[in-house]
């Protein structure tokens, strides 16, 4: 029934399998998801690079990612969707993450969701984007810097309202500006250069725009991922067209075309054709208009954008009215009677769509409605002319507040200088400390050990000493040998006290010629010593006690007339193998067996 499979072809196919299965086990095995996650993640103003999305999507179905490794590739993949335009499938799989309960609010990727609903919120033109904005700063304050620096600028640029004039946003915009220049964040520097572009283009001053929006793309090339370069390019090319500049406009947009080629997704495709139309519609080149907003329209069911549909409405109805279909005009005209209150603000605030509404009322013969939009177009005019009136002025706010902010930064910066001048001088003053403790403590702690008249360790400091003694090796000893003066009393008696002194100094520099540094030499009471030799040989011990006594016997000092006067002291001596914790019961034994023999002599 079935025909045979030629050897090699079978040979071929077990390869082929059993690299797949090698391959699939590879895939499933892989155990560093953490580094991958590490990897892959990117600043809240940049995107997640296309090339670890498969890799990303094969770690997400795997058993082996734990909830936390899978929350964090999720929401690397929806800020891979923002990027593209997808907001409102990124925005579901977020809204499953927040309300997630074992989700850790404490985390990068719970901060980073967080935020990412916010911006999708601001792409809808919703104002709930503001509180998603807070509590991405409160949640980013002090762990997440780029998600903190993100809501912040995003607050300021859209969510101050009446509390901030837009000359209070813009110094605060360069006070933060300057601060990330220090630091050489490029990337955070084109950000924050791009949202002060976006507030000059507020107040009409295009050409400032201009200037900070080529800033934010030229630094931009150098860090952000290719996707995200396209972005402060689509507001340069903006911002020429507001300021008339159309042959810069149209060079950007064929370089927005160039790098699109690279990108190709659905969103720089939209913003690609959105620019030419717009382009196209304020250069009266309508035949190209027609044909690009074909292009456009097989883009827009990618992206989710209102702004976007809002935008291919408005140029899409223009073309009917040159087409001469009233029709068309007039189911535009009712539809946006319907949704006027929820089309977008940029679309709502827009003089050139006011402009069109006004056209395109007259052009059905609507009088009536077209003085109500033309009052609309004359308000935002006379708005406009205000605002560029008085944008000179808000100019000079922000560079007050500019400096102003200088000002703060320049006070905290001095305060903390104060703080580190603080901490030097504790720092130095410990150190000083520590130089007299060990220069004169370190003597003054000598002084309290040493036994004035002899030098030696006095009785509390040499028998610590020994204490401290442990028990010794195989075959040694610690051995002790306890020195008593005999004829002190009778010196001091008949010669004087100076006279008895210098007898003791003698012993104890006896002491010191013939034991070694290593060696425990000490004064006990009035006229006794003690010698305590650490880990010796039993004999070497015995012969070094007997040359001292020897040494002792040989000695005689100058009584100050003349005569001689010998030195007369006894020896006990103790060997042990154990430590000498229990020194004061050893000595009270020697004492009380040198007192036994003493008696005994004399009997």
């Amino acid at each position: 029934m079935f025909e045979k499979i030629p050897q090699n072809a079978l040979r071929s196919f077990s390869i082929t399998l059993l690299l797949v299965l090698g391959g699939f086990h590879q895939i499933v095995r892989a155990d560093d998801i953490d580094d991958f996650i590490k990897k892959s993640q990117v600043k809240t103003y940049d995107c997640p690079k296309s090339e670890v999305l498969p890799q990303l999507d094969t770690f997400l179905n795997s058993s082996k990612t734990t909830h936390s490794q899978s929350i964090a590739l999720q929401v690397i993949k929806t800020q891979s969707m923002i990027c593209v335009g997808q907001l409102e499938q990124a925005q579901n799989v977020l809204e499953d993450i927040i309300r997630d309960p074992a989700i850790d609010k404490l985390s990068y990727s719970y901060a980073s969701a967080i935020y990412q609903m916010g911006y999708i919120f601001e792409a809808q033109d919703d104002p709930k984007r503001c509180a998603y904005y807070k509590q991405a700063e409160e949640l980013g304050m002090d762990s997440f810097k780029d998600i903190t620096l993100s809501s912040q600028i995003a607050q300021l640029s859209g969510c101050s309202g009446n509390k901030q004039s837009i000359g209070e946003r813009l110094g605060k915009l360069f006070a933060l500006l300057e601060s990330h220049v220090l630091t050489n964040d490029k990337e955070e520097v084109a950000h924050i250069h791009n949202e002060i572009g976006y507030l000059f283009g507020k107040i009409g001053q295009n050409v400032l725009a201009v200037e900070q929006y080529q800033k934010a793309y030229d630094i931009g090339l150098d860090v952000y991922e290719e996707k995200n370069q396209v972005a402060p390019l689509m507001s340069l090319i903006s911002a020429y067209i507001g300021s008339g500049n159309f042959n810069e406009a149209k060079l950007m947009i064929d370089k927005l075309a160039d790098e699109n080629k690279k990108i190709n997704t659905p969103l720089t495709n939209s913003w690609l054709y959105y620019s030419l139309s717009r382009y196209y519609y304020l250069t009266d080149e309508y035949a190209q208009m027609r044909v690009n907003l074909v292009k456009w329209q097989a883009f827009l069911p990618m992206v989710t954008n209102k702004q976007m549909d809002d935008l291919f409405a408005w140029y899409s109805a223009f073309i009917c009215m040159i087409d001469d279909d009233k029709d068309c005009i007039t189911q535009y005209l009712s539809a946006r009677e319907i949704e006027d209150a929820q089309v977008s603000n940029a679309l709502s605030n827009n003089k050139d769509y006011l402009r069109f509404l006004v056209e395109a009322n007259l052009y059905l013969g609507n009088v009536s409605a077209s003085e109500k939009v033309f009052q609309r177009y004359a308000d935002k005019l006379t708005t406009k002319l205000n605002q560029q009136q008085a944008s000179g002025q808000v100019l000079g706010v922000a560079n007050l507040y500019t400096k102003i902010n200088m000002l703060e930064e320049n006070i905290t910066k001095i305060q903390r200088e104060n703080i580190q001048t603080i901490v030097l001088v504790c720092l130095l003053i410990t150190v000083i400390a520590l130089l007299l403790y060990l220069t004169l403590g370190r003597h003054y702690l000598r002084k309290l050990a040493t036994d004035s008249l002899t030098g030696l360790r006095n009785e509390q400091s040499v028998l610590g000493a020994i204490k401290r003694i442990r028990s010794v090796q195989r075959d040694k000893v610690n051995a002790i040998a306890v020195f008593d003066v005999t004829n002190f009393s009778e010196v001091n008696a008949q010669f004087g006290y100076l006279t008895a002194d210098t007898l003791l100094k003698r012993v104890a520099g006896c002491l010191n010629q013939v034991t070694r540094e290593k060696d425990l030499l000490g004064r006990l009471g009035t006229d006794r010593f003690i010698v305590c030799l650490k880990n010796i040989d039993d004999e070497t011990a015995r012969v070094l006690f007997d040359r001292i006594q020897n040494s002792l016997t040989d000695m005689a000092i100058n009584a100050g007339s003349g005569e001689k006067v010998n030195i007369h002291s006894s020896m006990s001596m103790y060997l042990s193998q154990d430590g000498l914790q229990d020194i004061e019961q050893v000595l009270e034994e020697m004492r009380m067996s040198a007192h036994y023999n003493k008696r005994a002599s004399a009997l």
